[in-house]
């Protein structure tokens, strides 16, 4: 439950009434007599335009309009000439501007260099998002502090506007005033896929007033590209003074991109918000999303020291808190730096600070830059601290033979398999180290590390700090810029001619922006007319279309970390609803098949129990494997929202794909044990025909485990047994709508038990289970 405080003060006062960006299209087209579609004739023509756009190159473009079968669509464009002029009469997003900077060298070998800046006015583009309709419902105005208790005790920290950030920034505005947390995030990347040393380097910027769970998905277009950084070796200069105005130039071009949020922070501007209303906002830098490097550049340190905290460079291994670096006394150290009056060695070996004279963010109102860097969880936890570090240990002491063993194999493993591989990784470790290692307090005594003075490992004594002043650390995960990457960079140059491509590239997106404009203003418009007697499906409705499914699924169902893939575990949270296929995949199969492939030997038992006890008139007669039902290959359960762990819905499979064998899920279900829960292994999950009487739900035949009562200590995870029952299987049949959450058991092995264990896993199951409750946030949180 959610207890809110709401700010004392007067927030978000409204302004008046006016147009959000869709009315506008939709007012411009009625008085030129258009179609929603217009330019494009129809709803069949503006499909045919964006798969051109989305899908074939420019060229390829020209050479498909010139097949003679496309003489017989009859499309208001004949070429890619005239696709694109109409393109361009499409609303647009704000425009690029170029701006030019000169920069003066010292090596003697080039007097220096010409470059260019390419930026859009974040003020516009903050405008431009807060106009978008779509958004309405997911955007707050107003700071407010979120309890677990009705006594205010337990703190919950999930969205932005549920930090401390803002609640101490709205009292430094008037009153009336909207904050508009800026959130920046920048990232060098390459355009070449194999050869040449082509780079760019976006900025993007969203606003912590929209939910996070809209800002992380690149579809929504939550996030703007604001500029193109100039690239640029500046071989003008001196090898030795190369580095230093590599930083000064960032600097420099980051000061021109955000030279408007000044006044606007200051002053504030007359923003048209989602619902329609007017009101004044403070456009002010709140987060910096960026890697480590980034963080030292933005931040005017080296990278030998942490960007946040003033801890000495062979300090970081411990785990005490050091004082915050100041934004105003950074400033003043410039300063004397700059005017002689402090020594390089105090400078820099003691304060660890870059020459940069001129920060970007020294004119930036209502900001401290050191608060702005937010965690980084890609590089610093999932890449750092586990991939680098803990696995490389880990495999030191286990071997890498051993733990090889216990893992699935990878070609090559990418962020997100580390990040899988973290749910699972105690289980797979556990009987194999000592307890001391799941600890993590034995490294130094065995001689696997020296030292833990590792600047990732340091960075997450910010962490808490960092929730606590803004919201959890997954909104503002460097995984949506480098995702945005594909978009904003690698796509945009290619569709360039590799010449001049920055210019092409801004170019190409402002007709992508444009599209994307243009398809959300069409689902607006369609949202506005008439429903012409479509029924409107209960909330409490058992049952949901694959359209209300879209996104992905908890891991839990979806991949194996163990090495045998015969069997799969996943478990299904307080449930607010479920969904099975509309199509049943394998209609009319017959019991004996199910006995066969599915394990299910008590089945018919099971059945014949439910139906006397649950079903009314149901069929008193016997069944028999000829029997048949219909059998669903997969089951999905609704979660209640929670959005400081960001889970809504959960998969559960019962599935086969081709001769593979079959995946037999976990669940847990009311019951016995802890808190009424109970776990149970899925078998089959079916309809029972009208010949056997009437139940309003699916129903899933379930192999019991034993209460959760063992709790091991060193892994902090229930201990599981299969249940038996007259030397077989606990087997039960329970409607679908008991099925709580989804979770993974991992097999207890003990070392060197791997092949002899894995042999038989796939028939009789390990004796032991781990509960494991590090497979989600919503799991954790619910047995913590």
């Amino acid at each position: 439950m959610r207890f809110i405080q709401t700010y004392p003060g007067q927030v978000a006062q409204t302004l008046g009434q006016a147009k959000t960006l869709f009315d506008s299209i939709r007012a411009e087209q009625e008085a030129q007599g258009l179609d929603p579609w217009g330019p494009f004739a129809d709803e069949e023509e503006w499909g045919l335009v964006k798969w051109l756009i989305a899908r074939v190159g420019q060229t390829a473009i020209d050479e498909f309009m010139k097949l003679p079968i496309t003489g017989h669509l009859k499309t208001s464009f004949t070429s890619k000439y005239l696709l694109m002029k109409a393109i361009d009469k499409l609303p647009r997003g704000t425009e690029w501007q170029l701006k030019r900077i000169q920069v003066k060298g010292n090596s003697g070998q080039a007097e220096g260099e010409d470059l260019e800046l390419w930026l859009r006015n974040p003020v516009d583009c903050i405008r431009e998002l807060m106009a978008n309709p779509e958004f309405d419902g997911k955007v707050s105005y107003s700071p407010e502090r979120v309890f677990a208790d009705a006594e205010g005790t337990v703190r919950q920290y999930d969205e932005m506007w549920t930090g401390e950030w803002w609640w101490e920034t709205q009292r430094r505005l008037p009153e009336g005033a909207v904050v508009a947390p800026v959130i920046l995030a920048s990232d060098k990347t390459s355009l070449s896929q194999f050869r040449g040393d082509q780079e760019v380097w976006p900025v993007y910027l969203t606003l912590g007033n929209i939910s996070k769970d809209v800002r992380r998905q690149p579809s929504k277009h939550a996030a703007v590209l604001i500029a193109y950084l100039p690239v640029t070796k500046l071989e003008c200069f001196s090898r030795e003074t190369r580095s230093l105005e590599h930083y000064q130039l960032f600097h420099y071009c980051m000061s021109q991109v955000l030279e408007p949020l000044i006044s606007a922070g200051n002053d504030g501007i007359e923003v048209t918000c989602p619902d329609r209303k007017v009101r004044r906002m403070h456009p002010i830098v709140a987060a910096y999303v960026a890697d480590f490097p980034e963080q030292c550049l933005v931040a005017c340190c080296m990278e030998n020291r942490c960007p946040k905290c003033t801890v000495g460079r062979n300090e970081r291994g411990g785990m005490t808190k050091s004082g915050v670096r100041k934004q105003d006394l950074t400033l003043e150290n410039l300063r004397l730096h700059q005017d002689g009056e402090m020594s390089n060695g105090q400078f820099e070996g003691e304060l660890g600070l870059r020459a940069i004279y001129s920060p970007f963010w020294a004119t930036l109102p209502h900001h401290d830059i050191f608060s702005c860097i937010t965690p980084d969880i890609l590089h610093q936890l999932h890449k750092g601290v586990f991939k680098d570090h803990l696995v490389s240990w880990c495999s030191e002491i286990i071997g890498e033979e051993e733990l090889d063993a216990r893992i699935s194999k990878r070609k090559q493993w990418t962020g997100a398999d580390y990040r899988e591989l973290q749910r699972v990784f105690l289980g797979v470790i556990a009987g194999a180290v000592d307890n001391q290692i799941l600890a993590a307090n034995i490294f130094l005594d065995l001689g696997v590390r020296e030292h833990f003075n590792i600047p990732k490992l340091h960075s997450m004594l910010h962490y808490i700090d960092a929730i606590r002043l803004f919201e959890s650390a997954d909104g503002f995960n460097t995984e949506l810029p480098e995702r945005l990457h594909i978009d904003f960079a690698k796509r945009a140059y290619r569709a360039s001619n590799r010449r001049d491509y920055v210019i092409q590239m801004t170019t190409w997106l402002r007709r992508q922006e444009s599209i994307a404009i243009q398809e959300a203003y069409l689902r607006w418009w369609a949202s506005q007319q008439p429903a012409d007697g479509d029924s409107v499906r209960d909330e409490s409705d058992a049952s949901t279309s694959d359209s209300d499914l879209d996104g992905p699924a908890p891991t839990a169902a979806n991949f194996i970390i163990l090495p045998h893939q015969a069997q799969r575990f996943t478990m299904l949270t307080a449930s607010r609803g479920y969904f099975v296929p509309r199509r049943c995949p394998f209609p009319n199969s017959t019991i004996q098949r199910l006995l066969d492939e599915h394990g299910a030997s008590l089945f018919i038992p099971a059945l014949e129990d439910f139906l006397r006890n649950h079903v009314q008139n149901s069929s008193r007669r016997k069944l028999t494997p000829q029997d048949r039902i219909d059998v669903y290959k997969y089951l999905k359960v609704l979660s209640p929202a929670r959005p400081h762990i960001n889970i809504a819905k959960c998969l559960f499979k019962d599935a086969r794909k081709g001769p593979a064998p079959a995946h037999f899920d976990t669940g847990q279900y009311t019951g016995e044990g802890i808190s009424g829960l109970r776990v149970g292994e899925v078998k089959v999950i079916f309809d029972i025909p009208s010949c056997f009487g009437h139940f309003p739900h699916p129903l899933a035949y379930i192999h019991w485990f034993q209460p959760l009562q063992t709790f091991d200590a060193n892994l902090h995870s229930f201990r599981l047994t299969r249940s038996s029952r007259h030397r077989g299987p606990n087997a039960v049949v329970l409607p679908v709508n008991r099925i709580l959450r989804p979770c993974q058991l991992v097999p207890r092995l003990g070392k060197w038990e791997v092949e002899s264990k894995l042999e038989k896993f796939p028939n009789n199951g390990s004796e032991e289970f781990y509960l494991n409750r590090y497979i989600d946030l919503d799991l954790f949180e619910r047995l913590s």
